[in-house]
Protein backbone atom coordinates (compact mmCIF):
# COMPACT_ATOMS: atom_id res chain seq x y z
CA UNK A 1 0.00 0.00 0.00
CA UNK A 2 1.31 3.47 -1.22
CA UNK A 3 -0.78 6.03 0.41
CA UNK A 4 -1.27 8.84 -2.29
CA UNK A 5 -2.47 12.37 -2.93
CA UNK A 6 -5.38 12.44 -5.75
CA UNK A 7 -5.12 15.60 -7.53
CA UNK A 8 -8.45 17.06 -8.77
CA UNK A 9 -8.17 20.37 -11.14
CA UNK A 10 -7.90 21.78 -14.77
CA UNK A 11 -4.16 21.77 -16.07
CA UNK A 12 -3.82 25.37 -15.75
CA UNK A 13 -3.65 26.15 -12.33
CA UNK A 14 -0.49 27.64 -11.38
CA UNK A 15 -1.18 26.95 -7.38
CA UNK A 16 -1.96 23.42 -7.94
CA UNK A 17 1.65 22.97 -9.69
CA UNK A 18 3.04 24.50 -6.83
CA UNK A 19 1.21 21.90 -4.82
CA UNK A 20 2.43 19.03 -6.72
CA UNK A 21 5.53 20.22 -7.26
CA UNK A 22 5.67 20.43 -3.08
CA UNK A 23 4.54 16.68 -2.54
CA UNK A 24 6.47 15.45 -5.15
CA UNK A 25 9.60 16.98 -3.29
CA UNK A 26 9.02 15.22 -0.25
CA UNK A 27 8.30 12.21 -2.07
CA UNK A 28 4.53 11.93 -1.29
CA UNK A 29 2.72 9.93 -4.68
CA UNK A 30 0.49 12.30 -6.36
CA UNK A 31 -1.92 10.75 -8.88
CA UNK A 32 -3.10 14.40 -10.65
CA UNK A 33 -6.13 14.31 -12.71
CA UNK A 34 -8.96 16.24 -14.50
CA UNK A 35 -12.54 15.37 -14.94
CA UNK A 36 -12.57 16.36 -18.55
CA UNK A 37 -9.82 13.61 -18.57
CA UNK A 38 -12.41 10.94 -18.60
CA UNK A 39 -12.81 8.69 -20.33
CA UNK A 40 -11.07 9.54 -23.10
CA UNK A 41 -7.87 9.85 -21.22
CA UNK A 42 -8.89 8.66 -18.05
CA UNK A 43 -9.83 5.08 -17.28
CA UNK A 44 -11.93 3.96 -14.08
CA UNK A 45 -11.90 0.17 -13.24
CA UNK A 46 -14.18 -0.25 -9.89
CA UNK A 47 -16.45 -2.31 -7.91
CA UNK A 48 -17.37 -2.37 -4.48
CA UNK A 49 -15.94 -4.74 -1.42
CA UNK A 50 -17.00 -4.34 2.17
CA UNK A 51 -19.45 -1.19 1.64
CA UNK A 52 -16.06 0.30 -0.39
CA UNK A 53 -15.33 1.22 -3.57
CA UNK A 54 -11.81 -0.74 -4.92
CA UNK A 55 -10.39 -1.09 -7.94
CA UNK A 56 -7.57 1.03 -10.18
CA UNK A 57 -7.66 4.76 -11.73
CA UNK A 58 -5.21 5.58 -14.50
CA UNK A 59 -4.35 7.52 -17.34
CA UNK A 60 -1.34 6.64 -20.17
CA UNK A 61 1.46 7.35 -17.29
CA UNK A 62 0.66 5.88 -14.41
CA UNK A 63 -2.59 4.27 -12.30
CA UNK A 64 -3.54 4.40 -8.58
CA UNK A 65 -5.49 1.88 -6.55
CA UNK A 66 -8.84 3.84 -4.86
CA UNK A 67 -7.81 1.92 -1.50
CA UNK A 68 -4.33 3.89 -1.65
CA UNK A 69 -6.15 7.56 -1.82
CA UNK A 70 -5.73 8.95 1.52
CA UNK A 71 -6.01 12.83 0.65
CA UNK A 72 -7.62 14.31 -2.26
CA UNK A 73 -7.21 18.03 -3.06
CA UNK A 74 -10.07 19.24 -5.30
CA UNK A 75 -9.97 22.38 -6.58
CA UNK A 76 -11.27 23.72 -10.15
CA UNK A 77 -11.89 20.70 -12.59
CA UNK A 78 -13.39 21.21 -15.76
CA UNK A 79 -16.25 19.39 -17.02
CA UNK A 80 -17.01 16.65 -18.61
CA UNK A 81 -17.05 17.07 -22.40
CA UNK A 82 -17.84 14.48 -25.34
CA UNK A 83 -17.19 16.81 -28.59
CA UNK A 84 -17.42 13.57 -30.67
CA UNK A 85 -20.99 12.95 -29.91
CA UNK A 86 -24.30 15.03 -31.17
CA UNK A 87 -25.76 17.25 -28.31
CA UNK A 88 -28.27 14.95 -26.77
CA UNK A 89 -26.10 12.38 -26.82
CA UNK A 90 -23.05 13.90 -24.88
CA UNK A 91 -26.28 15.31 -22.44
CA UNK A 92 -26.24 11.55 -21.78
CA UNK A 93 -22.77 10.79 -21.63
CA UNK A 94 -22.08 13.91 -19.16
CA UNK A 95 -24.97 12.67 -16.51
CA UNK A 96 -23.55 9.30 -16.71
CA UNK A 97 -19.95 10.55 -15.93
CA UNK A 98 -21.18 12.46 -13.47
CA UNK A 99 -23.28 10.09 -11.61
CA UNK A 100 -20.73 7.04 -12.36
CA UNK A 101 -17.48 8.18 -12.39
CA UNK A 102 -18.18 11.51 -10.03
CA UNK A 103 -20.14 8.96 -7.32
CA UNK A 104 -16.86 6.57 -7.24
CA UNK A 105 -14.43 9.72 -6.90
CA UNK A 106 -16.45 11.78 -3.99
CA UNK A 107 -17.41 8.46 -2.16
CA UNK A 108 -13.87 8.06 -1.65
CA UNK A 109 -12.67 7.22 2.10
CA UNK A 110 -10.06 9.53 2.18
CA UNK A 111 -9.81 13.39 3.82
CA UNK A 112 -10.30 16.37 1.54
CA UNK A 113 -9.54 19.73 0.32
CA UNK A 114 -12.25 20.05 -0.26
CA UNK A 115 -15.40 17.79 -0.98
CA UNK A 116 -16.76 18.99 -4.21
CA UNK A 117 -20.59 18.56 -2.38
CA UNK A 118 -19.20 20.71 0.80
CA UNK A 119 -17.58 22.95 -2.15
CA UNK A 120 -20.36 23.46 -3.59
CA UNK A 121 -22.83 25.02 -1.44
CA UNK A 122 -20.45 27.11 0.04
CA UNK A 123 -20.10 28.74 -3.26
CA UNK A 124 -23.51 30.52 -2.64
CA UNK A 125 -23.18 34.11 -1.76
CA UNK A 126 -26.56 34.49 0.20
CA UNK A 127 -25.68 31.54 2.43
CA UNK A 128 -22.34 32.63 2.85
CA UNK A 129 -23.40 35.93 4.10
CA UNK A 130 -25.69 34.55 6.84
CA UNK A 131 -23.39 32.18 8.34
CA UNK A 132 -20.88 34.17 8.77
CA UNK A 133 -23.25 36.75 10.33
CA UNK A 134 -24.41 33.90 12.57
CA UNK A 135 -20.19 33.01 13.43
CA UNK A 136 -19.55 36.32 14.51
CA UNK A 137 -18.00 38.27 11.61
CA UNK A 138 -19.34 41.92 10.48
CA UNK A 139 -20.58 42.01 7.33
CA UNK A 140 -22.33 44.37 4.84
CA UNK A 141 -26.30 45.61 4.99
CA UNK A 142 -27.10 43.60 2.14
CA UNK A 143 -30.04 43.58 -0.49
CA UNK A 144 -30.85 40.60 -3.41
CA UNK A 145 -33.52 41.45 -5.42
CA UNK A 146 -34.70 41.72 -9.06
CA UNK A 147 -36.66 44.82 -8.44
CA UNK A 148 -35.11 48.27 -8.96
CA UNK A 149 -37.73 49.68 -6.81
CA UNK A 150 -36.27 47.61 -4.08
CA UNK A 151 -33.36 49.23 -4.58
CA UNK A 152 -33.90 52.69 -4.48
CA UNK A 153 -35.53 52.50 -1.35
CA UNK A 154 -32.62 50.30 0.17
CA UNK A 155 -30.61 53.18 -0.82
CA UNK A 156 -32.73 55.77 1.41
CA UNK A 157 -31.41 53.79 4.68
CA UNK A 158 -28.28 53.53 3.98
CA UNK A 159 -25.57 56.62 4.35
CA UNK A 160 -23.75 56.12 1.60
CA UNK A 161 -22.84 54.71 -1.68
CA UNK A 162 -24.22 51.31 -2.88
CA UNK A 163 -22.07 48.54 -4.52
CA UNK A 164 -22.83 45.41 -6.84
CA UNK A 165 -21.21 42.32 -7.52
CA UNK A 166 -21.96 39.26 -9.42
CA UNK A 167 -23.88 36.69 -7.63
CA UNK A 168 -22.64 33.77 -10.27
CA UNK A 169 -19.34 34.04 -12.17
CA UNK A 170 -17.64 37.20 -12.90
CA UNK A 171 -16.97 36.63 -16.17
CA UNK A 172 -19.76 36.85 -19.24
CA UNK A 173 -18.98 35.89 -22.96
CA UNK A 174 -20.83 37.88 -25.60
CA UNK A 175 -20.78 37.32 -29.39
CA UNK A 176 -17.96 40.33 -29.13
CA UNK A 177 -15.66 38.61 -27.04
CA UNK A 178 -15.38 38.06 -23.21
CA UNK A 179 -15.93 40.63 -20.35
CA UNK A 180 -15.06 40.31 -16.49
CA UNK A 181 -17.93 41.67 -13.79
CA UNK A 182 -16.05 43.77 -11.00
CA UNK A 183 -17.74 45.18 -8.51
CA UNK A 184 -19.01 48.96 -8.96
CA UNK A 185 -20.35 52.14 -7.82
CA UNK A 186 -24.38 51.80 -8.14
CA UNK A 187 -25.95 54.60 -10.55
CA UNK A 188 -29.58 54.94 -8.95
CA UNK A 189 -29.95 56.26 -12.31
CA UNK A 190 -29.22 53.52 -14.07
CA UNK A 191 -30.68 50.63 -13.00
CA UNK A 192 -32.45 49.00 -16.06
CA UNK A 193 -31.68 45.01 -16.47
CA UNK A 194 -32.59 44.62 -12.25
CA UNK A 195 -35.47 42.83 -13.49
CA UNK A 196 -33.55 40.38 -15.69
CA UNK A 197 -32.10 38.16 -12.63
CA UNK A 198 -31.13 38.44 -9.00
CA UNK A 199 -28.52 40.81 -8.00
CA UNK A 200 -26.91 41.57 -4.70
CA UNK A 201 -26.36 44.95 -3.56
CA UNK A 202 -24.41 46.39 -0.81
CA UNK A 203 -23.81 49.64 1.19
CA UNK A 204 -20.00 50.35 0.33
CA UNK A 205 -17.75 50.00 3.60
CA UNK A 206 -15.04 52.78 3.74
CA UNK A 207 -11.62 50.66 3.59
CA UNK A 208 -8.01 51.14 5.00
CA UNK A 209 -6.89 48.10 3.22
CA UNK A 210 -8.32 44.52 1.91
CA UNK A 211 -7.57 41.28 3.29
CA UNK A 212 -7.37 37.81 1.64
CA UNK A 213 -7.55 35.31 4.46
CA UNK A 214 -5.96 31.63 3.17
CA UNK A 215 -7.63 29.02 5.50
CA UNK A 216 -5.55 25.87 5.28
CA UNK A 217 -6.66 23.24 7.60
CA UNK A 218 -7.63 25.41 10.66
CA UNK A 219 -4.74 27.69 10.02
CA UNK A 220 -5.70 31.31 9.14
CA UNK A 221 -2.56 33.24 6.76
CA UNK A 222 -4.09 36.62 6.26
CA UNK A 223 -2.57 38.85 3.55
CA UNK A 224 -2.77 42.96 3.44
CA UNK A 225 -3.73 43.71 0.32
CA UNK A 226 -3.29 47.87 -0.51
CA UNK A 227 -4.69 49.25 -3.93
CA UNK A 228 -2.93 51.87 -5.78
CA UNK A 229 -5.22 52.71 -8.30
CA UNK A 230 -8.89 54.18 -8.34
CA UNK A 231 -10.08 50.43 -9.88
CA UNK A 232 -7.94 48.85 -7.59
CA UNK A 233 -9.39 50.27 -4.51
CA UNK A 234 -13.28 49.53 -5.65
CA UNK A 235 -12.35 45.91 -6.56
CA UNK A 236 -8.67 44.83 -6.42
CA UNK A 237 -9.13 42.36 -9.05
CA UNK A 238 -9.62 44.88 -12.09
CA UNK A 239 -5.78 46.01 -11.54
CA UNK A 240 -3.34 43.49 -10.17
CA UNK A 241 -0.79 45.81 -11.03
CA UNK A 242 -1.91 48.51 -8.51
CA UNK A 243 -1.31 45.74 -5.70
CA UNK A 244 0.67 45.55 -2.99
CA UNK A 245 1.05 42.58 -0.45
CA UNK A 246 2.45 42.45 2.95
CA UNK A 247 1.80 39.91 5.87
CA UNK A 248 -0.49 41.18 8.51
CA UNK A 249 -1.65 39.04 12.07
CA UNK A 250 -5.45 38.13 12.08
CA UNK A 251 -7.07 39.31 14.95
CA UNK A 252 -7.98 36.43 17.14
CA UNK A 253 -11.78 37.30 17.17
CA UNK A 254 -11.69 36.81 13.48
CA UNK A 255 -10.00 33.76 13.20
CA UNK A 256 -12.08 32.14 16.05
CA UNK A 257 -15.18 33.54 13.84
CA UNK A 258 -13.51 31.83 10.79
CA UNK A 259 -12.90 28.53 12.24
CA UNK A 260 -16.73 28.37 13.17
CA UNK A 261 -17.16 29.49 9.80
CA UNK A 262 -15.46 26.38 8.26
CA UNK A 263 -16.83 24.33 10.37
CA UNK A 264 -20.32 25.16 9.41
CA UNK A 265 -19.76 24.73 5.86
CA UNK A 266 -17.45 21.42 6.45
CA UNK A 267 -14.77 23.31 5.19
CA UNK A 268 -10.70 22.54 5.17
CA UNK A 269 -9.95 25.21 2.37
CA UNK A 270 -11.50 28.65 1.63
CA UNK A 271 -10.14 31.90 0.31
CA UNK A 272 -11.82 34.75 2.20
CA UNK A 273 -12.09 38.43 1.38
CA UNK A 274 -12.52 40.82 3.93
CA UNK A 275 -12.44 44.97 3.73
CA UNK A 276 -10.46 46.59 7.13
CA UNK A 277 -11.19 50.32 8.07
CA UNK A 278 -10.85 51.75 11.56
CA UNK A 279 -8.67 48.20 12.69
CA UNK A 280 -12.28 46.40 12.07
CA UNK A 281 -12.83 43.62 9.47
CA UNK A 282 -15.72 43.29 7.61
CA UNK A 283 -16.53 39.83 5.81
CA UNK A 284 -16.96 39.91 1.89
CA UNK A 285 -17.13 36.32 0.75
CA UNK A 286 -15.18 33.14 1.20
CA UNK A 287 -14.53 31.36 -1.92
CA UNK A 288 -13.96 27.58 -1.49
CA UNK A 289 -11.79 27.41 -4.25
CA UNK A 290 -10.03 30.65 -4.38
CA UNK A 291 -6.83 31.41 -6.49
CA UNK A 292 -3.96 32.15 -4.42
CA UNK A 293 -0.32 31.39 -5.85
CA UNK A 294 0.02 35.33 -7.09
CA UNK A 295 0.55 35.86 -3.39
CA UNK A 296 2.93 33.13 -2.11
CA UNK A 297 5.84 33.93 -0.93
CA UNK A 298 8.18 33.10 1.57
CA UNK A 299 7.35 35.79 3.46
CA UNK A 300 3.71 34.10 3.22
CA UNK A 301 3.81 30.18 2.65
CA UNK A 302 0.79 29.17 1.20
CA UNK A 303 1.81 26.78 -1.19
CA UNK A 304 4.19 24.90 1.01
CA UNK A 305 0.84 25.22 3.78
CA UNK A 306 -1.48 23.38 1.37
CA UNK A 307 0.82 20.69 0.61
CA UNK A 308 1.99 19.94 3.92
CA UNK A 309 -1.36 19.49 5.43
CA UNK A 310 -2.33 16.82 2.14
CA UNK A 311 1.32 15.19 3.16
CA UNK A 312 0.42 15.05 7.00
CA UNK A 313 -3.04 13.59 5.73
CA UNK A 314 -1.53 10.73 3.89
CA UNK A 315 1.32 10.02 6.98
CA UNK A 316 -1.58 9.01 9.06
Amino acid sequence: MTNTVLVVDGPFEAGTDLVVEGLSAANVPVFRMDTRDFPSELELNTRIEDGRWVGTLANRHRSVELSDIKAVYWNRPRLFDFPELSASDAHWARGAARIGFGGVITGLDARWMNHPAKASAAEFKPRQLQVAKSVGLRTPRTLITNRSEAVVQFAKGIDGPLITKPLGTPYITHSQGGESMYTRVVDLEALHGVEVTAHLFQEQIPKDYEVRLIYVDNTCHSVRIDAGSTLSRIDWRSDYDALEYSFVRTPCSVATSVRSYMGAMGLTYAAFDFIVHDDTWTFLEANPSGQWAWMDSDAIPLASSIYRTLEDWCSR
